[in-house]
């Protein structure tokens, strides 16, 4: 899968085949600079995202249980968050602990929202702009209790190697829990979790059509209000809940 995000002043990050990072001016096609990649020894990139807080692209690498960092001071990708260690542990990124954190993005208040699959667990990055290096922490929202299924309040809730996560219009965060075969839903207000669709219990008649399931879904997003997940069957728009 080819990943590519915008940056500021219309240029745009393409990752080429998990492996190689370029920099391309606004109109898209021409290059501006290939990034140096060698830090990762051949590591894949599976996801990236560009922080308006950092100013930067931060680049997802699970097989290294870290995140990497570019901007445009250098011409290199740089180690920015864990230790390289597999494990959960929050606190200071240096110090932090990563387990195959496979989707990131960032929400309208500059945290940077992350699944770790190995861990099952939803996790941010807080970024305090008011000290010289950002001071950033990492927090486990998800996932304090190891794998399973559980809604409720979220530091009791259980994901199972969830894949993908996306940050909703009202601030919520949906979440493709690939192991239990759902959709779960964040309220950050009430800070409850909710399965939205599926479960391993599903109810055969949630859906309109009654021969579709649910089936390990790996990427949820939404677009023109709606709810669009990539499964086992295939590609489908949901009713929408919480969108």
């Amino acid at each position: 899968m080819e990943l590519s995000i915008g940056l500021p002043d219309g240029l745009l990050m393409r990752v080429q085949q998990g492996k190689s990072l370029t920099l391309y001016e606004a109109d898209h096609a021409t290059v501006r600079r290939s990034i140096d990649c060698s830090c990762l020894d051949g590591a894949e990139i599976v996801d990236i995202v560009w922080s308006h807080k950092l100013s930067a692209v931060i680049a997802a690498v699970p097989v290294r249980h870290q995140l990497f960092r570019w901007d445009a001071y250098t011409d290199t990708l740089q180690e920015y968050a864990g230790t390289g260690e597999k494990g959960r542990r929050d606190g200071r990124i240096a110090q932090a602990k990563f387990a195959s954190t496979v989707s990131i993005t960032e929400s309208g208040d500059g945290r940077l929202w992350f699944v770790d699959k190995d861990s099952s667990s939803l996790r941010y990055i807080e970024i305090d702009t008011d000290r010289p290096d950002g001071g950033p922490q990492v927090v486990t929202v998800i996932g304090r209790h190891g794998a399973g299924y559980q809604d409720g309040p979220a530091d009791e809730a259980q994901l199972n190697h969830p894949e993908d996560l996306q940050v909703l219009y009202d601030g919520s965060i949906v979440v493709a829990d690939t192991g239990n075969h759902a959709i779960r839903h964040l309220d950050l207000n009430e800070m409850e979790v909710f399965t939205t669709y599926g479960g391993p219990d599903q109810d055969p008649n949630e859906f309109d059509d009654d021969d579709f399931k649910l089936e390990a879904p790996v990427r949820v997003t939404v677009a023109d209000s709606q709810l669009w997940v990539d499964d086992a069957n295939g590609r489908h728009m949901l009713e929408p809940k919480y969108v």
